[in-house]
């Protein structure tokens, strides 16, 4: 079965992007496997070549490249700081991809695998301006970014007791993008196996 990697571009702990990736694993379910990284990811330092060699750094490094690898895709959400990505994505992006230039024994984990980019934030762009750098981000390191993404505007007005609750058409949405993203990797997956 497909595996999907949900990874948020938040530490916050009542993150609407953490939250935003919830939302979309129950559309998700059922068509794919997902995964997580969140325990490799929130005590990792900020990037630091001088850090590489540390053996507790790179234990950590080597188990987010090995979720990495196993995954057919990666589901991002993340906020947007002064219209950028968040430095906390960077950096887990940053480490991972620095493996595969200082031991040969490990393959870029981004090469042409699958990235959906979305979105949430309190604001009328739903985190939208942050988009172009991710995008150009998991570009640059080999992702084949998925051309349409998703954006939640005002995300804490959709926000309830029982979830996020949005109108019918942007459900429906959300629901074609993720089958769509789904088939993409899927699809890329059956290519690099042959």
């Amino acid at each position: 079965m497909t595996q999907l990697l949900l990874l948020s571009g938040s530490q916050r702990q009542a993150s609407l992007n953490t939250r935003l990736l919830h939302h979309l694993a129950q559309h998700l379910e059922g068509s794919c496997t997902l995964l997580s990284v969140d325990a490799y990811t929130q005590s990792l330092p900020l990037f630091n070549q001088d850090l590489e060699d540390a053996p507790s750094v790179k234990a950590q490094v080597s188990a987010l490249h090995q979720v990495l690898m196993a995954c057919d895709g990666v589901v991002v959400a993340s906020p947007e700081y002064n219209g950028q990505l968040t430095p906390y994505l960077k950096n887990i992006v940053d480490w991972v991809s620095r493996l595969a230039y200082i031991d040969p024994a490990f393959e870029n984990p981004f090469l042409d695998k699958p990235v959906l980019l979305t979105s949430a934030s309190t604001g009328g762009s739903g985190g939208s301006f942050g988009l172009p750098s991710a995008r150009a981000l998991f570009g640059y390191v080999g992702g084949i970014v998925f051309g349409e993404s998703i954006s939640v505007p005002y995300a804490h007005q959709a926000w309830t007791d029982m979830g996020y609750f949005f109108d019918a058409e942007f459900e429906d949405r959300v629901q074609s993008t993720c089958l769509r993203f789904v088939a993409l990797a899927q699809a890329q997956s059956s290519v690099q196996a042959r």
